[in-house]
Protein backbone atom coordinates (compact mmCIF):
# COMPACT_ATOMS: atom_id res chain seq x y z
CA UNK A 1 0.00 0.00 0.00
CA UNK A 2 1.32 3.44 -0.93
CA UNK A 3 2.09 5.71 2.01
CA UNK A 4 0.84 9.28 2.11
CA UNK A 5 3.47 11.95 1.61
CA UNK A 6 4.40 13.69 4.85
CA UNK A 7 5.96 16.72 3.21
CA UNK A 8 4.44 18.84 0.42
CA UNK A 9 6.11 19.20 -2.94
CA UNK A 10 5.88 22.97 -2.47
CA UNK A 11 3.74 25.55 -0.66
CA UNK A 12 2.39 29.02 -1.36
CA UNK A 13 0.64 31.79 0.54
CA UNK A 14 -2.67 33.32 -0.46
CA UNK A 15 -4.56 36.51 0.47
CA UNK A 16 -7.26 38.72 -1.08
CA UNK A 17 -8.89 42.16 -0.88
CA UNK A 18 -6.62 43.99 1.54
CA UNK A 19 -8.00 47.33 0.25
CA UNK A 20 -5.73 49.42 2.43
CA UNK A 21 -6.00 53.16 2.85
CA UNK A 22 -4.94 55.61 5.53
CA UNK A 23 -8.64 56.26 6.01
CA UNK A 24 -11.26 56.12 8.74
CA UNK A 25 -13.43 53.00 9.04
CA UNK A 26 -16.68 52.93 7.08
CA UNK A 27 -19.89 51.07 7.98
CA UNK A 28 -21.40 49.54 4.84
CA UNK A 29 -25.12 49.27 4.18
CA UNK A 30 -25.11 45.49 4.63
CA UNK A 31 -23.68 45.91 8.15
CA UNK A 32 -20.00 45.08 7.63
CA UNK A 33 -17.23 47.49 8.55
CA UNK A 34 -14.34 48.30 6.23
CA UNK A 35 -11.30 48.85 8.43
CA UNK A 36 -8.85 50.49 6.05
CA UNK A 37 -5.94 51.14 8.42
CA UNK A 38 -6.34 47.81 10.18
CA UNK A 39 -5.96 46.05 6.81
CA UNK A 40 -2.29 47.05 6.70
CA UNK A 41 -1.64 45.48 10.09
CA UNK A 42 -3.38 42.29 8.97
CA UNK A 43 -1.25 42.14 5.82
CA UNK A 44 1.85 42.64 7.98
CA UNK A 45 0.72 39.78 10.23
CA UNK A 46 0.24 37.52 7.19
CA UNK A 47 3.68 38.33 5.77
CA UNK A 48 5.32 37.74 9.15
CA UNK A 49 3.49 34.42 9.45
CA UNK A 50 4.78 33.29 6.04
CA UNK A 51 8.32 34.40 6.86
CA UNK A 52 8.28 32.44 10.12
CA UNK A 53 6.87 29.33 8.42
CA UNK A 54 10.02 29.11 6.26
CA UNK A 55 8.23 26.98 3.70
CA UNK A 56 6.36 28.98 1.09
CA UNK A 57 7.80 29.56 -2.36
CA UNK A 58 5.53 32.45 -3.34
CA UNK A 59 2.38 34.39 -2.44
CA UNK A 60 -0.71 34.86 -4.59
CA UNK A 61 -2.07 38.33 -3.80
CA UNK A 62 -5.49 38.07 -5.41
CA UNK A 63 -6.18 41.75 -6.03
CA UNK A 64 -7.68 44.92 -4.55
CA UNK A 65 -4.56 45.61 -2.52
CA UNK A 66 -5.61 49.26 -1.95
CA UNK A 67 -9.09 50.78 -1.83
CA UNK A 68 -10.77 53.14 -4.30
CA UNK A 69 -11.43 55.70 -1.56
CA UNK A 70 -7.75 56.67 -1.82
CA UNK A 71 -8.68 58.54 -4.99
CA UNK A 72 -10.85 60.96 -2.97
CA UNK A 73 -7.83 62.15 -1.02
CA UNK A 74 -5.15 61.74 -3.70
CA UNK A 75 -3.40 59.09 -1.60
CA UNK A 76 -3.30 56.21 -4.09
CA UNK A 77 0.46 56.20 -4.63
CA UNK A 78 1.16 56.58 -0.90
CA UNK A 79 -1.18 53.69 -0.10
CA UNK A 80 0.44 51.48 -2.74
CA UNK A 81 3.89 52.33 -1.41
CA UNK A 82 2.81 51.41 2.13
CA UNK A 83 1.38 47.98 1.25
CA UNK A 84 4.27 47.05 -1.03
CA UNK A 85 6.76 47.92 1.72
CA UNK A 86 5.31 45.02 3.71
CA UNK A 87 6.85 42.68 1.12
CA UNK A 88 10.31 44.30 1.16
CA UNK A 89 13.04 41.73 1.63
CA UNK A 90 10.75 38.71 1.86
CA UNK A 91 12.38 35.35 1.01
CA UNK A 92 9.62 34.41 -1.45
CA UNK A 93 8.15 35.70 -4.70
CA UNK A 94 4.90 37.68 -4.79
CA UNK A 95 2.41 37.42 -7.65
CA UNK A 96 0.06 40.41 -7.78
CA UNK A 97 -3.32 40.08 -9.51
CA UNK A 98 -5.31 43.15 -10.58
CA UNK A 99 -8.83 43.68 -9.28
CA UNK A 100 -11.38 46.43 -9.75
CA UNK A 101 -9.80 48.62 -7.05
CA UNK A 102 -6.44 48.61 -8.82
CA UNK A 103 -8.25 50.08 -11.82
CA UNK A 104 -10.11 52.67 -9.75
CA UNK A 105 -6.74 54.00 -8.62
CA UNK A 106 -4.50 53.49 -11.65
CA UNK A 107 -4.55 53.11 -15.42
CA UNK A 108 -3.54 49.87 -17.08
CA UNK A 109 -0.41 51.57 -18.40
CA UNK A 110 0.52 52.76 -14.90
CA UNK A 111 0.05 49.26 -13.48
CA UNK A 112 2.15 47.68 -16.21
CA UNK A 113 5.04 49.94 -15.19
CA UNK A 114 4.56 49.39 -11.46
CA UNK A 115 5.69 46.68 -9.00
CA UNK A 116 2.17 45.25 -9.28
CA UNK A 117 3.02 44.00 -12.78
CA UNK A 118 4.56 40.64 -11.92
CA UNK A 119 3.94 39.05 -15.31
CA UNK A 120 7.16 40.47 -16.75
CA UNK A 121 9.50 39.33 -14.00
CA UNK A 122 8.06 35.81 -14.24
CA UNK A 123 8.17 35.62 -18.02
CA UNK A 124 10.17 32.85 -19.62
CA UNK A 125 12.92 33.58 -22.13
CA UNK A 126 10.76 32.31 -24.96
CA UNK A 127 7.01 32.29 -24.46
CA UNK A 128 5.40 29.19 -25.90
CA UNK A 129 2.04 30.92 -26.34
CA UNK A 130 2.06 34.55 -27.51
CA UNK A 131 0.02 37.26 -25.79
CA UNK A 132 -1.18 40.79 -26.46
CA UNK A 133 1.29 43.58 -25.70
CA UNK A 134 -0.74 44.92 -22.75
CA UNK A 135 -1.70 41.51 -21.36
CA UNK A 136 -1.81 41.19 -17.58
CA UNK A 137 -2.45 37.45 -17.75
CA UNK A 138 0.45 35.01 -17.59
CA UNK A 139 1.60 31.60 -16.41
CA UNK A 140 4.55 30.33 -14.39
CA UNK A 141 5.88 27.04 -13.10
CA UNK A 142 7.10 27.01 -9.48
CA UNK A 143 7.78 23.28 -9.44
CA UNK A 144 8.33 20.65 -12.11
CA UNK A 145 5.01 19.24 -13.25
CA UNK A 146 2.92 22.16 -11.97
CA UNK A 147 1.87 25.37 -13.72
CA UNK A 148 -0.03 28.36 -12.37
CA UNK A 149 -2.22 30.44 -14.66
CA UNK A 150 -3.06 34.03 -13.68
CA UNK A 151 -6.10 35.50 -15.47
CA UNK A 152 -6.97 39.14 -16.17
CA UNK A 153 -10.66 39.35 -15.29
CA UNK A 154 -10.84 43.02 -16.41
CA UNK A 155 -9.60 42.39 -19.93
CA UNK A 156 -13.01 43.47 -21.31
CA UNK A 157 -14.18 46.15 -18.92
CA UNK A 158 -15.65 49.59 -18.22
CA UNK A 159 -14.34 49.50 -14.66
CA UNK A 160 -12.24 52.50 -13.64
CA UNK A 161 -9.16 52.83 -15.85
CA UNK A 162 -9.05 49.16 -16.87
CA UNK A 163 -9.45 50.16 -20.52
CA UNK A 164 -9.34 53.43 -22.46
CA UNK A 165 -12.80 54.58 -23.47
CA UNK A 166 -11.89 54.50 -27.16
CA UNK A 167 -10.55 50.92 -26.97
CA UNK A 168 -12.38 47.98 -28.52
CA UNK A 169 -12.45 46.25 -25.11
CA UNK A 170 -14.22 49.19 -23.45
CA UNK A 171 -16.78 49.45 -26.26
CA UNK A 172 -17.40 45.70 -26.14
CA UNK A 173 -17.89 45.89 -22.35
CA UNK A 174 -20.37 48.75 -22.72
CA UNK A 175 -22.38 46.76 -25.27
CA UNK A 176 -22.43 43.69 -23.01
CA UNK A 177 -23.49 45.67 -19.95
CA UNK A 178 -26.15 47.86 -21.50
CA UNK A 179 -27.84 44.89 -23.17
CA UNK A 180 -28.72 43.54 -19.72
CA UNK A 181 -28.34 46.36 -17.18
CA UNK A 182 -30.80 49.20 -17.84
CA UNK A 183 -29.88 51.21 -14.73
CA UNK A 184 -28.44 54.69 -14.98
CA UNK A 185 -25.87 53.56 -12.40
CA UNK A 186 -24.24 50.54 -14.04
CA UNK A 187 -22.80 49.45 -10.70
CA UNK A 188 -26.36 48.82 -9.49
CA UNK A 189 -27.95 45.36 -9.93
CA UNK A 190 -31.44 46.77 -9.37
CA UNK A 191 -33.98 44.94 -11.52
CA UNK A 192 -31.54 42.16 -12.40
CA UNK A 193 -32.55 38.63 -11.47
CA UNK A 194 -30.45 35.59 -10.63
CA UNK A 195 -27.10 35.31 -12.38
CA UNK A 196 -27.88 38.42 -14.43
CA UNK A 197 -26.85 40.35 -11.31
CA UNK A 198 -23.26 39.81 -12.43
CA UNK A 199 -23.74 42.41 -15.16
CA UNK A 200 -22.50 45.35 -13.14
CA UNK A 201 -19.66 47.72 -13.91
CA UNK A 202 -17.33 46.49 -11.17
CA UNK A 203 -17.06 43.10 -12.90
CA UNK A 204 -15.55 42.32 -16.28
CA UNK A 205 -14.88 39.59 -18.82
CA UNK A 206 -12.03 37.56 -20.25
CA UNK A 207 -11.54 38.58 -23.89
CA UNK A 208 -11.37 36.29 -26.92
CA UNK A 209 -7.59 36.59 -27.27
CA UNK A 210 -7.13 35.67 -23.62
CA UNK A 211 -9.52 32.73 -23.91
CA UNK A 212 -7.51 31.47 -26.89
CA UNK A 213 -4.28 31.98 -24.96
CA UNK A 214 -5.75 30.04 -22.02
CA UNK A 215 -6.78 27.12 -24.20
CA UNK A 216 -3.39 26.99 -25.92
CA UNK A 217 -1.50 27.31 -22.63
CA UNK A 218 -3.45 24.41 -21.12
CA UNK A 219 -2.84 22.33 -24.23
CA UNK A 220 0.91 22.87 -23.93
CA UNK A 221 0.71 22.01 -20.22
CA UNK A 222 -1.15 18.79 -21.03
CA UNK A 223 1.54 17.82 -23.53
CA UNK A 224 4.16 18.43 -20.85
CA UNK A 225 2.26 16.37 -18.28
CA UNK A 226 1.70 19.38 -15.99
CA UNK A 227 -1.07 19.98 -13.46
CA UNK A 228 -2.76 23.40 -13.43
CA UNK A 229 -3.87 25.80 -10.70
CA UNK A 230 -5.60 29.00 -11.86
CA UNK A 231 -6.24 32.29 -10.11
CA UNK A 232 -7.98 35.57 -10.85
CA UNK A 233 -9.59 38.35 -8.87
CA UNK A 234 -13.16 37.44 -9.91
CA UNK A 235 -14.78 34.03 -9.28
CA UNK A 236 -15.79 31.95 -12.32
CA UNK A 237 -18.21 29.47 -10.75
CA UNK A 238 -21.71 30.67 -9.72
CA UNK A 239 -21.73 28.32 -6.72
CA UNK A 240 -18.54 29.81 -5.27
CA UNK A 241 -19.77 33.41 -4.79
CA UNK A 242 -22.70 35.80 -4.86
CA UNK A 243 -24.09 36.31 -8.35
CA UNK A 244 -23.14 39.99 -8.20
CA UNK A 245 -19.43 39.05 -7.95
CA UNK A 246 -19.27 36.62 -10.88
CA UNK A 247 -17.28 37.01 -14.10
CA UNK A 248 -19.52 38.14 -16.98
CA UNK A 249 -18.46 35.32 -19.30
CA UNK A 250 -17.78 32.77 -16.58
CA UNK A 251 -19.22 29.99 -18.75
CA UNK A 252 -16.58 30.56 -21.45
CA UNK A 253 -13.88 29.99 -18.86
CA UNK A 254 -15.65 26.99 -17.32
CA UNK A 255 -16.03 25.40 -20.76
CA UNK A 256 -12.27 25.52 -21.25
CA UNK A 257 -11.57 24.19 -17.77
CA UNK A 258 -14.02 21.35 -18.46
CA UNK A 259 -12.08 20.44 -21.59
CA UNK A 260 -8.90 20.21 -19.51
CA UNK A 261 -10.38 18.72 -16.35
CA UNK A 262 -7.77 15.97 -16.48
CA UNK A 263 -5.07 18.50 -15.53
CA UNK A 264 -6.89 21.44 -13.84
CA UNK A 265 -6.96 21.21 -10.05
CA UNK A 266 -8.37 24.47 -8.71
CA UNK A 267 -9.29 28.13 -9.24
CA UNK A 268 -8.57 30.68 -6.49
CA UNK A 269 -10.22 34.13 -6.38
CA UNK A 270 -11.27 37.02 -4.15
CA UNK A 271 -13.65 39.94 -4.91
CA UNK A 272 -16.64 38.48 -3.03
CA UNK A 273 -15.35 39.53 0.46
CA UNK A 274 -17.13 36.56 1.99
CA UNK A 275 -15.53 33.17 1.65
CA UNK A 276 -16.95 30.73 -0.86
CA UNK A 277 -16.17 27.21 -1.98
CA UNK A 278 -17.53 24.80 -4.53
CA UNK A 279 -16.23 21.40 -5.56
CA UNK A 280 -17.39 20.61 -9.07
CA UNK A 281 -17.74 16.86 -8.81
CA UNK A 282 -18.32 16.53 -12.53
CA UNK A 283 -14.80 17.64 -13.42
CA UNK A 284 -13.18 17.44 -9.96
CA UNK A 285 -12.13 21.12 -9.94
CA UNK A 286 -12.10 23.09 -6.68
CA UNK A 287 -13.31 26.72 -6.75
CA UNK A 288 -12.09 28.66 -3.72
CA UNK A 289 -13.15 32.27 -3.00
CA UNK A 290 -11.16 33.94 -0.24
CA UNK A 291 -12.71 36.29 2.33
CA UNK A 292 -11.62 39.92 2.04
CA UNK A 293 -9.11 41.13 4.60
CA UNK A 294 -10.75 44.58 4.56
CA UNK A 295 -13.96 43.32 6.23
CA UNK A 296 -12.79 40.69 8.71
CA UNK A 297 -13.85 41.17 12.35
CA UNK A 298 -11.38 42.68 14.80
CA UNK A 299 -8.90 40.21 16.31
CA UNK A 300 -9.17 38.01 13.21
CA UNK A 301 -7.54 37.80 9.79
CA UNK A 302 -8.08 36.09 6.42
CA UNK A 303 -5.11 34.46 4.71
CA UNK A 304 -3.66 31.03 4.31
CA UNK A 305 -0.91 28.69 3.22
CA UNK A 306 -1.56 25.99 0.63
CA UNK A 307 0.53 22.81 0.67
CA UNK A 308 0.68 20.99 -2.66
CA UNK A 309 1.00 17.22 -2.54
CA UNK A 310 0.86 14.85 -5.49
CA UNK A 311 -2.71 13.79 -4.60
CA UNK A 312 -4.19 16.79 -2.76
CA UNK A 313 -4.07 20.48 -1.89
CA UNK A 314 -4.15 21.25 1.82
CA UNK A 315 -5.18 24.79 2.72
CA UNK A 316 -4.23 25.98 6.18
CA UNK A 317 -6.50 28.94 6.82
CA UNK A 318 -6.01 31.68 9.39
CA UNK A 319 -8.98 33.52 10.87
CA UNK A 320 -11.89 33.77 8.47
CA UNK A 321 -10.30 31.50 5.84
CA UNK A 322 -11.44 27.94 6.42
CA UNK A 323 -8.86 25.15 6.33
CA UNK A 324 -9.68 22.30 3.97
CA UNK A 325 -8.21 19.28 2.20
CA UNK A 326 -8.89 19.26 -1.56
CA UNK A 327 -8.24 15.89 -3.12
Amino acid sequence: MATREEHPLFSFGIIADVQYGDLDDVLKRHGSVRRYRNALYLLREAVQHWKEEHRIQFVLQLGDIIDRRNTRFNTSENALRDVLQEFDGVPFAVHHIWGNHEFYNFSRNYLMNSPLFTAQENATVEEVVKKEADAAYYDFSPYKGYRFVVLDNYDVSMCGFARDKDSSQYKQAETILRQVNKNENLNSPEGLVGLDQRFVKFNGAVGEDQLQWLRETLEVARQRGEKIILSGHVPVHPKSCYAMCLLWNYQDVLNILEDFSDIVLAYFSGHNHESGYHYDSGNEIHHVTLPGVIEVPLSSNAFGTVDVFSDRLVMHGVGQLESRVMK
